[in-house]
């Protein structure tokens, strides 16, 4: 659909920003405000950790204004400059607020200096790890979480640490940052088309996070096109539960500020917050990975809320039937209901790639993600021998799109590694049918070798939500004690309350309704007592690695195969929660 009346931003202002060549992800902010003639309409909203800023309900949330945003980013620019930030300077960002994320990526972009983001998730010594591998001079954050990498940073050995880093709390620097006593010389910067603009660190459900760069040209394809194709008519509302450090929350935050679509950004994106915010900001629109919107309690939602909402929107991980279902039966769509925007994405892309839409009418296929965007200039399915594959072969997948990362900050051999024939492999394992539909079956390093060949986990966790209707599962390889260099399926359920029905009567139901499907069974299903057993990373990511060194010898230690007793908290190496 194209949206030309009508909308937040009118036609001519978003023709000027569509054929402005020097737009980017560098400088959007200061090419909008020249654009725009609302200025002063309050336009970015924050729903703190303890509920809005200024408790609102009703849709009447007190938020900033182009104008008010212009200021803070000043300040803070101007305070940058003062601790020696220049063009190309490294500067971390490590805080809960999500508005603050923003604000700083804005104002350090605009010094032509590359902000380095990392989810507050993230435990500290990653997170002082991930600083350090990026070369980072300059911290902002909140205080626990500096003084936390600040800690790490003082116990590390030589080579682990930072040379010098000036560190401060982001609620100083809102408070104090002072404004300049002149406009800044050479501010906002000028970008060229390839300056880099962002580390974003990618999930880290396999290991170490990767590091996956942005330039300001490329961070902003495919916006160009949403300038026009994404909804923002005057009675749209943004409700954006995608951590504001990723590199999908600063995208859609970004396109939001461009459009003049008024939004509202969660510093928690648990289930109950984004439900909280729903009902005070009345949102027409609501993003998130799936994590967040599965966990949404859609009982909780005001029936005022419940009618301004049509769309909710996943990305990441394509999502899972069982919770898209709940989904769009809440809302007042056309249909009745709402849509869901199903996408699949990475860090590494820059954006959605795959994307398709479902109505509570839609027939589902076993994780079809549907058609490449417009932005996928060819996406290919490659075998082991590096040779494109026909129809119904599954294999990884290639993409070419000038989105896609340029590469790893510190791993030039994870780069060259993660490129064939002109195509990024992404990690995913896809096939795509004669119609020209894909389908999403596994990551790379989550396919299950069975004596009998791969077996790929997506798939099963499909129907295994769907029969046991847990909140979470995940399928993973286990030790298979008839075939000692093979591997089996296992699984582990999270409940939505409490099961009705033991290990033993869950596993054979999944299995039975497996076999129906013509699907690999599952030798053992284990039940989680909380969160602990069925551990997710800083993006809400299942850690599957986890899973598959905790319970490696599920079968081959003496546990019976089938039913499992409810397991106890998945823990790292020192002992910690996963």
């Amino acid at each position: 659909m194209t949206y030309i009346f009508g909308t937040h931003r009118s036609a001519v202002q978003r023709l000027r920003l569509y054929l402005d060549p020097r737009l980017g992800a560098g400088n959007f902010f200061w090419h909008t405000w020249a654009v725009a003639s609302d200025r002063d309409r309050p336009i970015v909203f924050r729903y703190g950790a303890g509920g809005s800023d200024g408790n609102g309900a009703g849709g009447k949330v007190p938020g900033l204004s182009l104008n008010d945003m212009r200021i803070r980013i000043i300040r803070y620019a101007n305070w940058y400059r003062t601790q020696g930030v220049a063009p190309h300077t490294h500067v971390g960002v490590y805080t809960r607020d999500g508005l603050e994320n923003l604000l700083h990526y804005i104002a350090v972009t605009s010094l032509g200096a590359v902000p380095v983001h990392a989810n507050p998730r993230m435990p500290a010594d990653v997170a002082a790890d991930y600083f350090t591998r990026t070369r980072i001079a300059v911290l902002v954050g909140d205080r626990d979480l500096v003084d936390a990498c600040a800690a790490v940073w003082k116990e590390a050995s030589a080579g682990q640490q930072p040379e010098s880093v000036t560190a401060e709390d982001v609620a100083v620097l809102r408070e104090s940052a002072p404004k300049p006593p002149r406009p800044m010389p050479r501010f906002p910067y000028r970008h060229a088309d390839d300056n880099l603009v962002l580390i974003s660190h990618s999930s880290g459900t396999t290991g170490r996070p990767k590091a996956p760069m942005f330039l300001h040209r490329s961070f902003f394809a495919g916006r160009w096109e949403r300038l026009w194709a994404f909804p923002s008519l005057r009675a749209d509302r943004l409700l954006s539960a995608l951590p504001a450090s990723h590199s999908a929350g600063l995208a859609h935050l970004s396109m939001a500020i461009t459009l003049g679509l008024p939004t509202m950004i969660l510093d928690d994106i648990s289930g109950g917050a984004v439900v909280g915010a729903i009902n005070a900001f009345r949102p027409t629109m609501v993003l998130g990975f799936p994590i967040a919107l599965a966990g949404i309690p859609t009982v909780d939602i005001t029936p005022e809320a419940a009618q301004a909402l049509h769309t909710w929107s996943g990305m990441g991980d394509a999502s899972h039937e069982h919770h898209i279902r709940a989904l769009t039966e809440v809302g007042a769509g056309p249909a009745g209901g709402s849509a869901y925007r199903d996408g699949l994405g990475s860090s590494e892309m820059g954006m959605v790639l795959f994307t398709q839409v479902h109505t509570h009418q839609t027939r589902f296929a076993e994780r079809c993600v549907g058609l490449p965007t417009s932005v996928v200039k060819h996406a290919a399915v490659f075998g082991d021998d590096g040779r494109e594959l026909p129809p119904g072969q599954a294999g990884r997948l290639g993409v070419r799109a000038p989105s896609i990362t340029p590469g790893y900050w510190d791993d030039p051999d994870l780069t060259e590694r993660s490129l064939l024939d002109g195509h990024f492999l992404t990690g995913d394992i896809v096939r795509y049918d004669a119609e020209g539909l894909w389908y999403h079956l596994d990551r790379e390093p989550d396919v299950i070798h069975s004596a009998d060949g791969p077996l790929y986990s997506l798939p099963i966790e499909e129907v295994v939500l769907l029969e046991t209707g847990a909140l979470d599962c995940a399928v993973f390889a286990v030790e298979d004690p008839d075939h000692p260099s093979a591997t089996c399926p296992a699984a582990v359920l999270l409940p939505d309350g409490v099961f009705t029905e033991g290990p033993q009567e869950l596993l054979e139901r999944c299995n039975a309704a497996l076999r129906s499907r013509e699907l690999p069974t599952l030798r053992a299903l284990v039940v989680a007592a909380d969160r602990d057993g069925l551990p997710v990373g800083p993006t809400g990511k299942v850690l599957k690695r986890r899973l598959r060194e905790h319970h490696r010898q599920l079968l081959t230690d003496g546990a019976p195969a089938g039913a499992v007793a409810p397991a106890e908290p998945v823990r790292n190496r020192d002992g910690s929660s996963a």
